[in-house]
Parts: C-alpha cells; sequence; structure tokens
C-alpha cells in the first residue's frame, strides 16, 4: 500500500504492518497510549489546506486521527477530523470513536465507527463521513490558536456489554 500521510508526497510503498514504523520514523508522527486521550492542535490560524495527524495507540490496534483544514467552497475553510484504523475494514468495525471538543460551557461530540486506513482519507472527507466544522464554530473550542481534541475508542464488545446492563 502507498503512503497514507497527508502532509506529505510521499513515494514509500509498504505492508499494513509497516505503516505505523513508517508514519514514525520518516513523517514524524507522535503515538499516544491509551483508550481515552487528549490532541491539541495547535496553529489553527495556518491557511487552508493544513493536516494535523495523531496516531493513537489501544486495545491493541493503531489509529490514525486525521484534523484537515480546506476549502469546500471558495473563501470558507472548514475543518474535518476523521479517525482510521490501521488495519483492515473488517478489524475497523470492531471500534467505535468518539471525538470531543468542550470550552466556554459548549460541548461539541461526534461519535462513529472508523474507517480503515485501506479507505483514502481523502474520499472519507469528500463524502462528509466525519465530524465538520466551520472555522466561527472551531474558534469557539479554541483556545489562543489551539484546539483539544478529546478523542475516546470503545470496542465493541464494551459497547455491547454496557447496553446489555443498561
Amino acid at each position: 500500500m502507498p503512503c497514507l500521510c497527508p502532509l506529505f508526497s510521499c513515494q514509500w510503498e509498504g505492508h499494513l504492518e509497516v505503516v505505523v514504523p513508517h508514519l514514525r520514523q520518516m513523517h514524524r508522527v507522535d503515538i499516544l497510549h491509551g483508550a481515552d486521550i487528549v490532541f491539541l492542535a495547535t496553529d489553527m490560524h495556518l491557511p487552508a489546506p493544513a493536516d494535523w495527524l495523531i496516531i493513537h495507540s489501544c486495545f491493541g490496534h493503531h489509529f490514525l486521527l486525521v484534523l484537515r483544514k480546506q476549502e469546500r467552497h471558495a473563501g470558507h475553510p472548514q475543518f474535518f477530523a476523521t479517525m482510521m484504523l490501521i488495519g483492515t475494514p473488517t478489524q475497523a468495525d470492531s471500534f467505535t470513536y468518539r471525538l470531543e471538543l468542550n470550552r466556554n460551557h459548549r460541548c461539541l461530540r461526534w461519535e462513529a465507527t472508523p474507517r480503515s486506513i485501506l479507505e483514502c482519507v481523502d474520499s472519507v472527507i469528500t463524502n462528509g463521513d466525519c465530524l465538520v466544522i466551520g472555522t466561527s464554530l472551531a474558534q469557539h473550542f479554541s483556545d489562543n490558536g489551539s484546539l483539544a481534541i478529546g478523542i475516546a475508542i470503545s470496542a465493541a464488545t464494551e459497547i455491547c456489554s454496557s447496553e446489555a446492563e443498561m
């Protein structure tokens, strides 16, 4: 498979098992560990297009958060955030992710099943199958040009067992 890092034009190709080492070594993408993390995207004022990435490691799997600022309509940049499992579509169906923005007595949540990294992140964003917020809404949640995104991953078995308890 080709390199999936949207930050660079990279000619690398390799197997799914070596995507994480490639992203870490060649593109300096950090890994955060745990089912619940907070990712701080800085410099939100950068002009579109811009991308922010983080690898989220939990439940024995790696997920790639892609936060993209781009213009869908001329002069109107938007932010798009999605979580991709570095694995197969079948594996991705075993998880749910939640992105949460909290600030100034406001809360915005997006919950979905991650997509497989084998699917194109560009098509996920183009189809709007992700958290989409305009720059004015992003400013409500930002602090000095930084956006803190709470990320939570759940395994499908956890969801089923918690629903059964209700």
